[in-house]
Protein backbone atom coordinates (compact mmCIF):
# COMPACT_ATOMS: atom_id res chain seq x y z
CA UNK A 1 0.00 0.00 0.00
CA UNK A 2 1.67 3.31 -0.61
CA UNK A 3 2.51 6.03 1.44
CA UNK A 4 0.32 9.38 2.50
CA UNK A 5 -2.53 10.52 3.83
CA UNK A 6 -6.08 10.40 3.27
CA UNK A 7 -9.58 12.02 4.68
CA UNK A 8 -11.46 9.28 6.34
CA UNK A 9 -14.12 10.68 7.89
CA UNK A 10 -15.09 14.21 8.93
CA UNK A 11 -18.16 16.03 10.46
CA UNK A 12 -21.50 16.01 8.28
CA UNK A 13 -21.99 20.24 7.26
CA UNK A 14 -25.95 20.06 7.46
CA UNK A 15 -25.11 19.20 11.39
CA UNK A 16 -23.53 22.82 11.55
CA UNK A 17 -25.03 26.33 11.10
CA UNK A 18 -26.07 29.25 13.44
CA UNK A 19 -25.38 29.14 17.35
CA UNK A 20 -26.67 31.09 19.87
CA UNK A 21 -23.89 33.80 21.83
CA UNK A 22 -22.78 32.38 25.20
CA UNK A 23 -24.95 28.86 24.79
CA UNK A 24 -24.19 27.74 21.45
CA UNK A 25 -21.82 24.63 21.55
CA UNK A 26 -20.71 22.47 17.52
CA UNK A 27 -19.13 19.21 17.62
CA UNK A 28 -16.86 18.64 15.16
CA UNK A 29 -14.88 15.45 13.99
CA UNK A 30 -12.09 14.06 11.60
CA UNK A 31 -10.52 11.42 11.37
CA UNK A 32 -7.24 10.57 8.86
CA UNK A 33 -5.58 7.35 7.62
CA UNK A 34 -2.05 7.81 6.76
CA UNK A 35 1.21 5.26 6.48
CA UNK A 36 3.90 4.71 7.20
CA UNK A 37 3.55 7.02 10.11
CA UNK A 38 0.27 8.50 12.71
CA UNK A 39 -0.79 12.30 11.28
CA UNK A 40 -1.24 15.06 13.59
CA UNK A 41 -4.22 16.73 13.97
CA UNK A 42 -5.16 20.53 13.59
CA UNK A 43 -7.78 22.42 13.75
CA UNK A 44 -8.08 25.43 11.62
CA UNK A 45 -9.79 28.72 11.90
CA UNK A 46 -10.44 31.60 9.41
CA UNK A 47 -13.11 34.86 10.32
CA UNK A 48 -15.79 35.65 8.03
CA UNK A 49 -15.63 39.16 9.18
CA UNK A 50 -12.77 39.63 6.52
CA UNK A 51 -12.01 38.24 2.74
CA UNK A 52 -8.42 38.60 3.43
CA UNK A 53 -7.92 36.50 6.90
CA UNK A 54 -5.57 33.62 6.84
CA UNK A 55 -6.37 30.20 8.39
CA UNK A 56 -4.74 29.90 11.78
CA UNK A 57 -4.83 27.16 14.99
CA UNK A 58 -7.18 27.63 17.43
CA UNK A 59 -7.18 25.87 20.96
CA UNK A 60 -10.81 23.37 21.37
CA UNK A 61 -12.48 23.79 24.16
CA UNK A 62 -12.53 20.45 24.65
CA UNK A 63 -10.60 17.94 21.90
CA UNK A 64 -10.19 14.01 22.31
CA UNK A 65 -7.88 11.75 20.00
CA UNK A 66 -7.89 8.53 19.79
CA UNK A 67 -5.82 6.43 17.47
CA UNK A 68 -6.15 3.24 15.91
CA UNK A 69 -2.72 0.92 14.15
CA UNK A 70 -3.96 -1.54 12.19
CA UNK A 71 -1.68 -3.61 9.49
CA UNK A 72 -2.58 -1.68 6.43
CA UNK A 73 -2.95 1.62 7.98
CA UNK A 74 -2.73 3.83 11.11
CA UNK A 75 -6.27 6.11 11.77
CA UNK A 76 -6.34 8.99 13.34
CA UNK A 77 -9.85 10.51 14.86
CA UNK A 78 -9.67 14.17 16.69
CA UNK A 79 -13.11 15.37 18.50
CA UNK A 80 -12.81 19.18 19.00
CA UNK A 81 -15.87 21.19 20.70
CA UNK A 82 -16.38 24.76 20.02
CA UNK A 83 -17.82 26.76 22.58
CA UNK A 84 -19.83 30.18 21.41
CA UNK A 85 -18.34 32.81 23.67
CA UNK A 86 -17.85 35.68 20.93
CA UNK A 87 -19.17 36.78 17.65
CA UNK A 88 -15.80 36.27 16.40
CA UNK A 89 -15.85 33.05 16.48
CA UNK A 90 -18.02 32.90 13.39
CA UNK A 91 -16.16 31.53 10.32
CA UNK A 92 -14.79 28.95 8.86
CA UNK A 93 -13.09 25.60 10.24
CA UNK A 94 -11.25 22.82 9.08
CA UNK A 95 -9.09 19.95 10.02
CA UNK A 96 -5.49 19.69 8.57
CA UNK A 97 -3.95 16.55 9.17
CA UNK A 98 0.26 16.12 8.49
CA UNK A 99 2.94 13.31 9.05
CA UNK A 100 5.68 15.18 11.10
CA UNK A 101 9.29 15.74 8.97
CA UNK A 102 7.52 14.77 6.03
CA UNK A 103 7.44 17.64 3.42
CA UNK A 104 6.07 15.90 0.43
CA UNK A 105 2.16 16.86 -0.45
CA UNK A 106 1.33 13.61 0.11
CA UNK A 107 1.87 13.47 3.56
CA UNK A 108 -0.61 16.26 4.28
CA UNK A 109 -4.39 16.29 4.16
CA UNK A 110 -7.61 18.35 4.93
CA UNK A 111 -11.41 18.05 5.82
CA UNK A 112 -14.00 19.89 4.44
CA UNK A 113 -14.28 23.78 5.55
CA UNK A 114 -17.36 23.85 7.90
CA UNK A 115 -19.39 27.30 8.26
CA UNK A 116 -20.49 28.93 11.78
CA UNK A 117 -22.39 32.08 12.49
CA UNK A 118 -22.85 33.26 15.72
CA UNK A 119 -25.90 35.69 16.53
CA UNK A 120 -26.56 37.33 19.67
CA UNK A 121 -25.78 40.55 21.63
CA UNK A 122 -22.32 41.05 23.47
CA UNK A 123 -22.61 43.68 26.68
CA UNK A 124 -22.56 47.16 25.81
CA UNK A 125 -19.69 49.23 26.47
CA UNK A 126 -19.28 53.20 27.15
CA UNK A 127 -16.79 54.91 24.72
CA UNK A 128 -17.13 58.10 26.25
CA UNK A 129 -19.32 60.99 27.98
CA UNK A 130 -19.64 64.18 28.28
CA UNK A 131 -22.35 65.28 30.99
CA UNK A 132 -21.83 68.83 32.30
CA UNK A 133 -24.87 70.10 34.03
CA UNK A 134 -27.28 72.79 32.24
CA UNK A 135 -24.82 72.13 29.32
CA UNK A 136 -25.52 70.44 26.26
CA UNK A 137 -24.34 66.79 26.61
CA UNK A 138 -23.40 63.68 25.17
CA UNK A 139 -23.11 59.94 25.38
CA UNK A 140 -21.30 56.99 22.83
CA UNK A 141 -21.82 53.73 23.47
CA UNK A 142 -20.69 50.27 21.23
CA UNK A 143 -22.93 48.19 20.55
CA UNK A 144 -21.52 44.56 19.37
CA UNK A 145 -24.36 42.19 17.59
CA UNK A 146 -24.80 39.64 14.93
CA UNK A 147 -26.58 40.44 12.91
CA UNK A 148 -27.11 44.18 12.83
CA UNK A 149 -29.29 45.27 15.89
CA UNK A 150 -32.06 47.76 16.38
CA UNK A 151 -31.23 50.13 19.17
CA UNK A 152 -33.45 51.66 21.45
CA UNK A 153 -32.58 55.08 23.82
CA UNK A 154 -35.27 55.31 26.68
CA UNK A 155 -34.92 58.90 28.02
CA UNK A 156 -37.31 61.11 30.11
CA UNK A 157 -39.24 61.95 26.65
CA UNK A 158 -39.66 58.54 25.67
CA UNK A 159 -38.01 56.25 23.16
CA UNK A 160 -35.57 57.46 20.79
CA UNK A 161 -34.30 55.14 17.76
CA UNK A 162 -31.42 56.08 15.47
CA UNK A 163 -31.88 59.66 13.61
CA UNK A 164 -34.91 60.98 15.84
CA UNK A 165 -35.41 63.37 18.08
CA UNK A 166 -37.22 64.82 21.32
CA UNK A 167 -37.47 67.95 22.33
CA UNK A 168 -34.34 67.61 24.61
CA UNK A 169 -32.32 64.40 22.78
CA UNK A 170 -31.20 63.23 19.19
CA UNK A 171 -30.13 59.85 18.66
CA UNK A 172 -27.23 59.43 15.76
CA UNK A 173 -27.29 56.49 13.15
CA UNK A 174 -26.08 53.54 14.51
CA UNK A 175 -22.96 53.10 12.29
CA UNK A 176 -19.80 50.61 12.05
CA UNK A 177 -17.56 50.88 14.86
CA UNK A 178 -13.80 51.51 13.11
CA UNK A 179 -10.31 51.42 14.74
CA UNK A 180 -6.75 52.01 14.10
CA UNK A 181 -4.86 48.80 14.03
CA UNK A 182 -1.76 50.22 12.90
CA UNK A 183 -0.77 54.04 13.11
CA UNK A 184 0.23 54.21 9.08
CA UNK A 185 -2.79 52.01 8.03
CA UNK A 186 -6.15 53.38 7.05
CA UNK A 187 -8.96 53.03 10.04
CA UNK A 188 -10.42 49.26 9.94
CA UNK A 189 -14.02 48.03 10.98
CA UNK A 190 -14.52 45.95 14.38
CA UNK A 191 -16.94 43.09 13.33
CA UNK A 192 -20.26 43.05 14.71
CA UNK A 193 -19.33 46.32 16.31
CA UNK A 194 -21.78 49.84 15.71
CA UNK A 195 -21.12 52.90 17.46
CA UNK A 196 -24.73 54.97 18.59
CA UNK A 197 -24.49 58.60 19.98
CA UNK A 198 -27.50 60.34 22.48
CA UNK A 199 -26.88 64.09 22.14
CA UNK A 200 -28.68 65.65 25.31
CA UNK A 201 -29.55 69.36 25.33
CA UNK A 202 -28.92 71.00 28.92
CA UNK A 203 -28.60 67.70 31.15
CA UNK A 204 -30.54 67.89 33.91
CA UNK A 205 -29.32 66.69 37.46
CA UNK A 206 -31.71 63.28 37.70
CA UNK A 207 -31.18 62.41 33.49
CA UNK A 208 -31.51 58.63 33.69
CA UNK A 209 -30.63 56.67 30.48
CA UNK A 210 -31.32 53.21 29.30
CA UNK A 211 -31.19 51.26 26.52
CA UNK A 212 -32.80 48.34 24.52
CA UNK A 213 -30.92 46.32 22.11
CA UNK A 214 -33.57 44.09 19.74
CA UNK A 215 -31.75 40.97 18.00
CA UNK A 216 -32.72 37.77 16.04
CA UNK A 217 -33.12 35.83 18.81
CA UNK A 218 -33.91 38.45 22.22
CA UNK A 219 -33.88 41.73 23.30
CA UNK A 220 -31.28 42.91 25.73
CA UNK A 221 -31.79 45.87 28.21
CA UNK A 222 -29.12 47.74 29.57
CA UNK A 223 -29.25 50.75 32.30
CA UNK A 224 -26.18 53.09 31.18
CA UNK A 225 -24.26 54.42 34.51
CA UNK A 226 -22.85 57.56 33.97
CA UNK A 227 -22.44 60.83 35.86
CA UNK A 228 -23.56 64.09 35.61
CA UNK A 229 -20.62 66.51 36.31
CA UNK A 230 -21.47 70.20 38.14
CA UNK A 231 -20.86 73.06 36.17
CA UNK A 232 -17.71 75.49 36.76
CA UNK A 233 -20.54 78.09 38.18
CA UNK A 234 -22.18 76.13 40.50
CA UNK A 235 -18.93 75.16 41.76
CA UNK A 236 -17.30 78.50 42.57
CA UNK A 237 -20.68 79.37 44.11
CA UNK A 238 -20.60 76.38 46.81
CA UNK A 239 -16.88 77.23 47.08
CA UNK A 240 -17.77 81.15 48.00
CA UNK A 241 -20.60 79.73 50.58
CA UNK A 242 -18.08 77.61 52.14
CA UNK A 243 -15.84 80.66 52.65
CA UNK A 244 -18.75 82.56 54.16
CA UNK A 245 -19.75 80.13 56.16
CA UNK A 246 -15.92 79.79 57.37
CA UNK A 247 -15.36 83.76 57.93
CA UNK A 248 -18.60 84.01 60.21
Amino acid sequence: MPCGVWLKNETKSGSLGTYALNSGVAKLHCSFSSLPEPVQIQWMFRPSDSVTAQWREFPCAKKEEHKNCQKEEIIVESHCEVRMNSLKMSGTYKCAATIPNHHDQRYRAFSSEFAINVVGIEPVRLISSHLPMNKNGEINLEVCANPRPEVFWHTIDGIITPEKSSDRFAVTALTPRTALKVQSEPLAAVPYCYRTSLLIHKVHENDEFHMSIRGELNIVHEKITVKVKSSNTENCLLLMIVLLVFAF
